[in-house]
């Protein structure tokens, strides 16, 4: 069964970037794979200030996958999501849980 009302990659895309905005976390996209560091991208603190980085060079899929793993660690609750965005942001949460419940 095909979802009529399914987003597009570059939409849910620009959603999840909307939602860390709304969340104040300021995103952005930079080269992270050369030199010293080598990561798709992180959550952060600096100078009281939630920032996410991600791998510029990543594909649309794999940025919206690791934007959504690092929105599931935040509470939205407080902000309206589109169900897709909210659905994706769940799945990740999910996915996050056994790995958490291992740790503890």
């Amino acid at each position: 069964m095909v979802k009529i009302s399914a987003m597009k990659d570059d939409a849910l895309l620009h959603a999840l970037e909307e939602a860390a905005t709304r969340l104040d976390i300021k995103l952005s996209y930079e080269d992270l794979l050369k030199g010293v560091v080598a990561t798709h991208g992180g959550m952060f603190m600096l100078r009281g200030e939630k920032r996410i980085i991600i791998h510029k060079g990543l594909q649309v899929r794999d940025k919206i996958e690791l934007l959504a793993e690092l929105l599931a660690a935040v509470n939205t609750e407080a902000i309206h999501l589109a169900p897709e965005v909210r659905d994706r942001i769940e799945k990740a949460r999910l996915k996050a849980a056994p790995k958490e419940a291992k740790q503890a």
